[in-house]
């Protein structure tokens, strides 16, 4: 009786939003490569000038006088390498209204979705040794990756999609329960469980097919799958995981009271705070805020560890104290536990091999909708099969 429920279940499910399963996973597999296809499509150019870098704020400066029109919060994300130049983006007034709603991957170049209607923000390449324009890019991202992220983290709907992504995430999880579920093999069939045998033909075929790569992906399958409600439900998830509400958005950081000031601290004294802070670290990119009320975060990556895993330090923009640090080494149990869902969703924090991984686990919703699909019209085509002759012997 069980058994007969899930496997409702999991084929309904699987054919009603099947093609749906199918966008978020391929769209998935390319965001894991997000940085290679923006390299290859839209390389940034290269700094060709050697020495000391300029102040960040004379490269701001350079920077805003190429785009006169910018507003909103600047962005600056910093050399990691020689050559490289730095990249700034002013955010647009809105993303930080919204920022309560909207996904950001926190890290340069990738700020949260762009409002319909609106132009996205250029991304400016300026020489940080002499602080000169070299280039400049119309948007943050390639329309290849445009199109991925605004299929996979909203489905074109907005921030009113990123629940419904969040849903069909749950619909994923069900999925992979049940089938784990209906795949488990009686004491003598083991031997087959994780194969697809060559005599396998038609419906047989496909199912072992189904299977096969079922189990063989189910644990990245649960992890990608689970990992994307966290990421869309992030509240539900953390207070599930003992977690009150955080002290503050980490978007915004906490709130500054405003003062006055005849000397107000600088993009470069910010990282300093932030590095005295945090012994040991490197700038990778750094927020300098619209409102009056808000902190300057600097994002600090730890040397010789993962470059993806940053460590977010909010400074106060007026007297220079450290006001927050959101250090993934110091986070509580459940902070550390909502810290790796992004990166493990992203495919990012793990190694090359889990990136791998991730972006394979991509294709298994592809798999499992034509495997599946197959079985089912199949088994259709042999009902009414059988039920034609049965059809004519009732006719009188």
């Amino acid at each position: 009786m069980i058994r007969q429920l899930l496997f409702q279940v999991h084929m309904w499910i699987g054919l009603a939003l099947g093609i749906l399963f199918v966008a978020l996973g391929l769209s998935g597999s390319v965001l894991v490569y997000h940085d290679e296809l923006e390299a290859m499509s839209a390389p940034a150019p290269k700094a060709t000038t050697m020495g000391t870098p300029k102040p960040i704020e004379d490269i701001i400066a350079a920077a805003r006088d190429a785009t006169p029109n910018a507003k909103g919060s600047t962005m600056v994300t910093l050399p990691e390498n020689a050559g490289d130049p730095a990249a700034v983006r002013f955010l647009q007034a809105f993303r930080e209204a919204d920022a309560n709603a909207r996904g950001n991957r926190n890290r340069g170049g990738r700020a949260g979705g762009q409002r319909a209607g609106q132009p996205p923000s250029p991304i400016i390449f300026v020489d940080p040794v002499t602080a000169k324009v070299i280039g400049a890019r119309a948007a943050a991202m390639s329309p290849l990756v445009r199109f991925a992220h605004d299929l996979h983290g909203s489905l074109f709907f907005g921030r009113d999609g990123r629940p419904l992504v969040g849903w069909l995430g749950v619909g994923m999880l069900i999925l992979g329960v049940s089938g784990l579920y209906l795949w488990w093999p009686k004491p003598h069939q083991w031997k087959y469980a994780f194969i697809v045998r060559r005599t396998a033909k038609g419906i047989r075929f496909h199912r072992e097919l189904h299977a096969a790569a079922g189990i063989w992906g189910f644990i990245v399958f649960i992890i990608v799958s689970f990992t994307g409600v966290a990421t869309a439900f992030p509240d539900t998830i953390r207070a599930a995981a003992g977690g009150g509400a955080p002290a503050f958005n980490l978007r915004t950081g906490p709130e500054i009271e405003p003062m006055n000031t005849e000397h107000p601290v600088t993009p470069d004294e910010a990282i300093a705070y932030a590095q005295e802070a945090v012994p040991g670290t490197l700038a990778r990119s750094v927020m300098i805020p619209m409102r009056e009320t808000q902190a300057i975060s600097v994002a600090l990556a730890r040397k010789g560890s993962d470059p993806t895993i940053l460590t977010l330090v909010y400074v106060n923009p007026y007297s220079g104290h450290v006001a927050a640090v959101r250090d993934p080494v110091t986070l509580s149990g459940p902070d550390t536990f909502m810290a790796w869902q992004r990166p493990l969703h992203d495919g990012e924090g793990l190694g090359p091999i889990w990136r791998v991984l991730v972006f394979l686990s991509g294709f298994l919703p592809l798999l499992f909708v034509i495997t599946g699909a197959a079985m089912w019209i199949k088994k259709r085509r042999a009902h009414l099969s059988m039920a034609a002759p049965l059809a004519e012997g009732a006719t009188p």
